[in-house]
């Protein structure tokens, strides 16, 4: 090994492997030294680097950040592991505000600006503390704790706006309720690390304390620390580790990237993605729809999609001039919007047998039968098989089930309704469309029958008939126009709906579901010509 002749004790020139391994160990042992005299995060790093450059050993600022983070874990020294047979942890995952915020970890919400990032954490504080007992269709959990807002980002009087719409300030402007402390534009508070210290004092003195940062970028821009390097999530992890030990709950707020207009929330964040690593949950806020280039956002709806170690939640909100209001579940408004955009582009015959396949849904939760569209368009087969597939790719059918076979044989056609709809009660459509009174008799209905008059005692003084004109039970009212159709079996019998024989119902049970008509089978208000009597 060779040393120079000044100092033999800091410049080693290697000559072997075993001269590295001793020049990197000096390096490592600079490291534990930095972490015991120096808290900065950003300073640590600077000064590795100068005592490495002293020992001729120059190293990048992400190779320091290597060395003092296992400095760390040799200081932290190796925890005990949950060994075999015993009892691991079931404790379900604790939230602050079910789905969105994790109570006592670190919590990362990411947004474009303008999108009412601080607002939305704001109004979640006001419905907690007046414990409205949810928020945005979400519940919130226990009691609201003692806040401490590091709002660095916004001037003092944008703060008072948010928190004067949630009624956390006196009618005399004081600040109020949960709010113990409130840092603003006008006085700062940053991630150094005597910032961080007073934060885990803080937390130490008031257990179990909400803490709101916003934003990340200002509170650690007069540290220096480069976005794109693996030390830009220093100061986050430190502030989590030194809240953490007292449950306290962070909810730190950062800016995405300009160029993100949606994904989650680990992609879109700015700068390197070690800093949603850090975080136990991840929040991306984003517009519902995003406006071209140059135009004004119109639709203020705004998506809030989580990311993390619980299961996934989609919220479509949008900020009002008295608060938030809730429209739904995220995923099923943006399916149900994805939806209208495919009817909208529907063209010809697709456009028209979607809206008759609705408008019979919607008529009475009615299923129609591929041998129906066929009949009512006048297709051929292969034309309305083609027609019925390409609505299903689209997703705006469904089947959901077969036509029974008819006493004549023949094939089951495929039954088909608008998808999203619910499963209708029984009813059944015959293989093919038939309207007219020739048709109504060949199904063997025959002309209507004579109600039949109940017993004394209830009931029907004789079997019911095909063709007898019968009234339904449905929804706590008897309505009529229905005509028997299979009386096959005395205790389950089939019915088809007057002068429309595709709507049938089955398994009526006569005096329960079905009776004799107690009027004209036709509901008029005045007496009307028999529609089948020529």
């Amino acid at each position: 090994m060779v040393t120079t002749p000044e100092d033999s004790e800091v410049f080693i020139s290697p000559e072997s492997l075993s001269d590295h391994k001793e020049l990197l160990a000096r390096v490592q042992s600079a490291a534990k030294a930095v972490l015991s005299d120096e808290a900065d995060p950003f300073l640590q790093n600077q000064r590795l680097r100068l005592m490495a450059e002293e020992l001729a050993c120059p190293i990048s600022e992400r190779t320091a950040a290597v060395y003092l983070a296992r400095a760390r874990g040799e200081v932290a020294g190796v925890t005990l592991p949950r060994l075999r047979g015993e009892r691991m942890d079931t404790t379900p995952t604790p939230w602050a505000w079910e789905g969105v915020l994790m109570a006592g970890t670190f919590n990362l919400l990411v947004a474009p600006p303008k999108v009412g990032k601080s607002a939305l954490m704001v109004g979640m504080i006001g419905a907690w503390w007046r414990g409205d007992g949810e928020f945005c269709g979400l519940r919130l959990h226990g009691t609201c704790p003692k806040v401490f807002i590091v709002g660095t980002d916004q001037p003092e009087n944008d703060w008072f706006t948010l928190f004067k719409r949630e009624g956390l300030v006196t009618p005399e402007g004081d600040m109020g309720g949960p709010i113990e402390m409130l840092w603003h534009t006008g006085a700062p508070l940053h991630l150094t690390a005597e910032g961080i210290e007073h934060l885990g004092g803080l937390a130490e003195a008031n257990p179990g304390s909400l803490f709101l940062l916003d934003s990340y970028h200002a509170c650690i821009s007069p540290l220096g620390v480069d976005e794109a390097t693996s030390a830009f999530d220093g100061p986050a992890r430190d502030l989590a580790q030194a809240l953490a030990p007292h449950h306290a709950t962070l909810a730190m707020i950062h800016h995405t990237n300009k160029s993100v207009a949606g994904g989650n929330a680990t992609n879109a964040s700015r700068g390197s993605n070690a800093l949603p690593a850090a975080a136990s949950l991840t929040i991306l806020m984003n517009w519902f729809r995003q406006p071209a280039e140059g135009q004004t956002q119109n639709d203020h709806r705004v998506v809030v999609k989580t990311q993390g170690r619980a299961k996934g939640t989609t919220l479509l909100i949008e900020l009002k001039d008295d608060g938030w209001i809730h429209h739904g579940d995220g995923e099923s408004v943006l399916a149900a919007e994805a939806m209208q955009e495919a009817v909208d582009d529907l063209q010809g015959r697709q456009a028209e047998v979607f809206d008759y396949i609705k408008e019979r849904w919607l008529l009475g939760e009615f299923p129609v039968a591929g041998t129906e569209v066929a009949g009512r368009f006048n297709l051929d087969s292969s034309k309305c098989s083609r027609c019925l597939r390409g609505l299903a790719r689209k997703g705006l059918i469904e089947e959901c089930g077969q036509t029974e076979v008819g006493p004549d044989g023949g094939r089951p056609s495929s039954l088909y309704r608008p998808v999203g709809a619910s499963l209708p009660e029984t009813p059944q459509t015959p293989q093919t469309p038939q309207t007219t009174r020739a048709s109504y008799e060949t199904k063997g209905l025959g002309r209507l029958g004579r109600s039949q008059h109940l017993q004394p005692g209830g009931g029907f003084a004789s079997p019911l008939s095909v063709g007898d004109a019968v009234e339904r039970f449905n929804a706590g009212a008897w309505s009529n126009g229905w005509v028997v159709q299979d009386v096959s079996n005395p205790l389950s019998v089939t019915i088809a709906k007057l002068g429309n024989p595709l709507v049938q119902f089955r398994n009526q049970r006569p005096d329960l579901d079905i009776r004799p008509c107690q009027s004209s089978p036709f509901a008029a208000t005045t007496p009307e010509p028999d529609p089948f009597d020529f």
